[in-house]
């Protein structure tokens, strides 16, 4: 295959829309974020500025944990607004089982807490998802009482290249 046939397949853009579910859990008996750092204002201010977790989330096709998984989601996020609760988020969506299994794609962005709908940016991918770009909108699906159990609905749109030639990409 010539240089040009291949990188003529990367010009096959595709646009696709996804909905998932993202199972936080910041408590309880098996947590998924895990505080790592923070500041020396973190416990002072009420946006706790300065805490920094890593995170290994369930993503589930509808809001039940027990829905069935699609991947995860794994990254830091900060804490990063001295006057209100707004993540810095460097994250990505590993999928793990379906259609879309072993792609990934990066989140990056600010994530204002207190919001109802927050967007952040699709920012690259791999596999099906090669050179992404788009948003996430995300939202505060459910909260258990005790606040160690959040359900993050998450609203994407992404645009990607069909790569029918992978790893076909010298000239022969």
């Amino acid at each position: 295959m010539s240089r040009a046939n291949a990188e003529e397949s990367f010009r096959k853009e595709k646009l696709t829309k996804l909905r998932f579910y993202v199972q936080d859990m910041v408590g309880g008996e098996s947590p998924t974020v895990w505080k790592v750092a923070q500041s020396n204002l973190t416990d002072i201010l009420p946006s706790a500025f300065g805490l920094v977790s890593v995170l290994d989330n369930l993503v589930t096709s509808g809001p039940e944990l027990d829905s069935g998984e699609i991947g995860r989601i794994q990254g830091i996020i900060g804490l990063s607004d001295f006057h209100e609760k707004a993540l810095v988020m460097l994250v990505n969506l590993v999928f793990t089982q379906g259609r879309y299994n072993g792609s990934t794609l990066s989140i990056l962005g600010r994530n204002s807490l207190d919001a109802e709908l927050r967007e952040v940016s699709i920012v690259g991918g791999t596999g099906a998802f090669r050179m992404a770009r788009g948003y996430a909108i995300t939202s505060t699906y459910a909260v258990d009482e005790a606040h160690t159990h959040g359900v993050i609905q998450y609203d994407v749109v992404v645009y990607h290249y069909i790569d029918t030639n992978v790893g076909l990409l010298a000239d022969e």
